[in-house]
């Protein structure tokens, strides 16, 4: 099993990211366990954790319930022969990441300030300065045991690969680095 697993502020394009990478593939719903809701290309080799669909402005895992992140890590045990993507704030845990095992790739995406601030203006996010704090705090807690770290016996390399988003072309690049991971 691999996962791969978008996480970043808000803003910094991890839906986006999420729906170029599905336009590559066609897809069908299924809910694999009570409250995970996930979308399956047609091989039943390559799955993306949550919801995506036509003009809702947040995708993703965060438009999961609060509750699934217990049902996730259970059900993530025992899926070994998909390649699996996810997205967004539900599953960016350390209790989800450590379930994921060897195969896991966390790709962190940074934007500058002001392009996130753009894009908030332009989707007319709403969400509180408090809630964003959290999501950097949680993403840093993230990187901080999962990504590279210096030990006694020299770098010991992590799973965390950080990326710039900031316009289509780095959209395109991070896209093709999925792909290059299937």
């Amino acid at each position: 099993m691999k996962v791969i697993y978008l996480i970043g502020l808000p803003g910094s394009g991890k839906s986006t990211v999420m729906k170029q990478f599905m336009e590559t593939m066609e897809w069908g719903a299924e809910r694999p366990i009570d409250l995970l809701d996930t979308h399956i290309n047609e091989s039943k080799t390559v799955r993306v954790l949550g919801k995506y669909e036509n003009g809702e402005t947040f995708s993703g895992t965060d438009r999961l319930s609060m509750a699934v992140s217990p049902k996730a890590i259970e059900w993530i045990k025992t899926n070994p022969n998909e390649v699996i993507f996810g997205e967004g704030d539900r599953l960016n845990n350390a209790k989800f990441f450590e379930a994921c095992g060897d195969g896991l790739t966390i790709i962190h995406l940074t934007v500058s300030d002001e392009e996130r601030e753009r894009r908030y203006q332009q989707r007319g996010s709403d969400q509180s300065e408090k809630f964003i704090q959290t999501v950097k705090t949680k993403c840093e807690n993230v990187i901080q045991r999962f990504g590279s770290r210096q030990t006694i016996f020299g770098e010991e390399e992590g799973c965390v690969v950080e990326m710039k988003n900031e316009n289509p072309e780095d959209t395109q690049k991070i896209v093709d680095f999925m792909h290059n991971l299937l």
